[in-house]
């Protein structure tokens, strides 16, 4: 037997989403001298390009679109599982668990860590029978894994999980990608090459277009401050997603066209964040949003919606405003309070060294996840030994 733990993460997509983040993360920043990491995505995304330059293996079920069927996905994960000897599967989002249980419990009897981001009473497409089926799925894990004391309330009150299956691991970020040296000069070049000028007040949201995210609360509110002849505003939106085709609808029917940019899937977060003056994040649900984070850790000013998740954060910091979900009025005041207080590119209260010192770091949450799956190999272990004797 090996002496290195063989870990499959497991995704629905490889997107640029904070779920997909956190696993190209863990797997980049496990000790390679024990842990040996392979991802599998059902449907892959711009994360590919990155795990493939990294060196871990790395498999998409429905490669180049093409759709295998239910016998054949289960053979491609059977042939994973078996060609790289995996100890345990740590899926990540409802469909991979529900997908690929036959694979990992029936066919291969291999440990199970299940991470959920966020409660799933939250997404209007999800039905009793999606519950239910989640619920059985969920009694054959070994591990139940929610990022926010949210989410595992969540499997604890709704969904009957005992206690003893249930652990909470907070998503961390690696603060070193924040850690911007020429503030001044690196966050002009980066304004420059979008057109951005020195004195404009730049609110960025990076959140792929869903629904959930909310943007359309971020554009009323900026649509509410030029009505009042505040002009110097832009916007700047990083990500993908099937609501962007509304959002850039309601751009133009805001006339804000001028003042809004929508870049698309970025892989250059660290410099998008590093030119910002305020971060807002409007979502109408969220788990632990590693963005607002990844805001703080860059030393930004923070105003966000006050949900869960969101709230855990801005608490947790100590800092940042907090509004209601669908007031684009209170949204609008707490950015202008922001601009009347004097905006601050980086706030000395803020920054890497107030990530390291949160629940949130960067460390703490490969050393959790580490002792984790360290645990559950050593478990298995000894029941073999057992069995020996």
């Amino acid at each position: 037997m090996s002496n290195k733990i063989n870990i499959l993460f497991v995704l629905p997509n490889f997107d640029t989403g904070g779920s997909e983040k956190l696993v190209v993360d863990l797997a980049s920043h496990l000790n390679p001298e024990r842990f040996s990491p392979v991802i599998c995505v059902f449907f892959s995304g711009v994360y590919e390009a990155k795990v493939k330059e990294l060196g871990i293996p790395f498999y998409c079920v429905h490669e180049g679109g093409k759709i295998r069927s239910r016998i054949g996905s289960i053979k491609f994960l059977n042939k994973i599982i078996s060609d790289h000897k995996i100890d345990i599967v740590n899926t990540h989002h409802t469909s991979p668990l529900v997908q690929g249980l036959l694979s990992f419990k029936v066919f291969n009897r291999v440990r199970i860590i299940h991470t959920e981001h966020t409660r799933l009473d939250c997404y209007d497409f999800i039905k009793p029978r999606h519950i239910a089926l989640l619920k059985f799925c969920l009694r054959c894990v070994d591990r139940v894994l929610g990022i926010s004391e949210g989410v595992c309330a969540y499997f604890r009150n709704e969904l009957g999980i005992p206690d003893r299956k249930i652990m909470k691991i907070l998503n961390g970020v690696d603060v070193n990608n924040f850690r911007i040296m020429d503030n001044g000069k690196g966050r002009m070049e980066k304004r420059q090459e979008l057109g951005i000028g020195e004195n404009d007040i730049v609110i960025g949201t990076f959140a792929n277009f869903r629904k959930q995210k909310n943007h359309g609360l971020l554009l009323k509110a900026v649509k509410l401050l030029r009505d009042k002849g505040i002009n110097n505003i832009k916007v700047v939106f990083a990500g993908d997603g099937p609501e962007r085709q509304n959002i850039e609808q309601m751009i133009q029917d805001l006339c804000l066209v001028s003042c809004v940019l929508c870049l698309g899937a970025r892989q250059d977060i660290p410099e998008l964040m590093n030119m910002l003056d305020i971060y807002c994040l409007p979502s109408h649900f969220e788990g632990l949003p590693i963005s607002l984070i990844e805001a703080f850790a860059a030393g930004k000013q923070v105003v966000a919606t006050d949900v869960d998740g969101n709230r855990d954060v801005v608490r947790e910091m100590g800092t940042g405003i907090l509004v209601k979900p669908d007031d684009p009025e209170m949204l609008a005041e707490a950015i202008l309070k922001i601009m009347e207080g004097g905006v601050r590119n980086t706030d000395d209260s803020k920054g890497p060294s107030s990530v390291l010192r949160s629940p949130f770091s960067f460390e703490s949450m490969i050393k959790n996840y580490e002792d984790l799956f360290q645990s559950f190999v050593r478990k298995e272990w000894e029941e073999r030994n057992e069995k020996i004797r």
